[in-house]
């Protein structure tokens, strides 16, 4: 696969411009590229600017509207409910960190949920948000649907992320992952890379075993990760994300598409304090850490490290492929041609 090293700076401009040329404001066009760049930059390219090229048709579908901005619909203590007005997700989740931040701190804990809300791209970047903060968070959302439940071929199911960010004083630890063997953008990326997926991540529309990433889109379905167990996880956030939210599950006939979300920020200076809690979770990942790897060359990392690495290793420039970066300057150009 061929490769290109690109300048951050470079990636933020033409993304910024894209979704400006769309119909987005300066202010929220830079939000939301910034979400994708940071994403690409932390190495989860399947969240990264190759996303444009979905939102561009997604905006000229209808499904976006770019300049929709999220407005509280319900405020009961602390629990909000934020309605997305189909505008870009990441603008709304970004609103709900604020949000259930404030509330989290004036109440202890918090949560946010959020009905008419497009793709919010990596949970990851909303839970960091919050550890930097001092807060402790969950988050999920359900998602149309292209998992199949466990035993069966169709798709019911969203890949359905589920996300938790624990602040530690230092480098926070941050779990982001789908429960479904693969994001859909991992797919969407082999697919066009020309690159096969893993083994059991993917069936074929008859349910048959597949390592084809075109087969996905030929009718097939993902699977969920971990056999059964991962099944009931992606069940929970199907129908909490759906149902608390008020995007409803992706299987119900009232599902409209979108990104159902549920936001929850925890202080830990309610509960035995933060300085407590700092020194407990410390310790633990010392321990942790200084444990002895099964491969004295792999070290034991925690969650998030990866991404500060892969950040690390892109400093000087973001690496993707050459088919990604030439469709990205194909779409602008394209664009600016309207």
């Amino acid at each position: 696969m061929q490769t290109e090293q690109i300048k951050y700076e470079l990636m933020l401009e033409k993304s910024a411009r894209i979704l400006e040329l769309v119909g987005s404001s300066k202010e929220d066009a830079l939000s939301v590229a910034e979400s994708l760049v940071d994403a690409q930059a932390a190495g989860h390219s399947s969240h990264g600017i190759l996303r444009l090229i979905e939102y561009a048709n997604a905006v000229e579908s209808g499904q976006v509207i770019p300049t929709a901005q999220p407005k509280i619909i319900s405020e009961r203590g602390a629990v909000v409910t934020l309605d997305g007005q189909w505008g870009w997700g990441q603008i709304a989740c970004k609103q709900a960190v604020d949000l259930v931040a404030d509330n989290a701190h004036k109440f202890g804990i918090a949560t946010v949920s959020i009905k008419s809300c497009n793709h919010i791209g990596r949970l990851g970047e909303y839970v960091e948000m919050l550890s930097q903060k001092s807060l402790v968070s969950i988050m999920w959302c359900n998602g149309g649907p292209n998992v199949a439940a466990y035993g069966g071929k169709t798709r019911l199911f969203g890949t359905n992320p589920f996300a938790a960010g624990i602040p530690t004083g230092d480098e926070n630890i941050v779990i982001d992952f789908a429960t479904a063997s693969s994001a859909e953008g991992k797919i969407r990326a082999a697919n066009v890379n020309g690159l096969k997926v893993p083994e059991g991540v993917i069936v074929k529309a008859d349910g048959s075993a597949t390592i084809e990433p075109a087969d996905y889109y030929a009718g097939g379905a993902i699977l969920p990760f971990g056999g059964h167990k991962g099944y009931c996880l992606n069940l929970l956030i199907e129908l909490l994300g759906g149902a608390l939210s008020g995007a409803h599950p992706s299987m119900s006939d009232s599902y409209g598409n979108g990104n159902g979300t549920v936001l929850i920020a925890m202080d830990p200076e309610f509960f035995f304090g933060t300085d407590q809690f700092l020194q407990d979770v410390n310790q633990a990942t010392g321990v942790i850490k200084n444990a002895p790897p099964a491969d004295p060359n792999k070290p034991i990392l925690l969650p998030g490290e990866v991404e500060e690495q892969e950040r690390t290793k892109n400093a000087d420039g973001i690496v993707l492929s050459t088919a990604i970066w030439e469709s990205i300057l194909e779409l602008e150009n394209q664009l600016l041609a309207r």
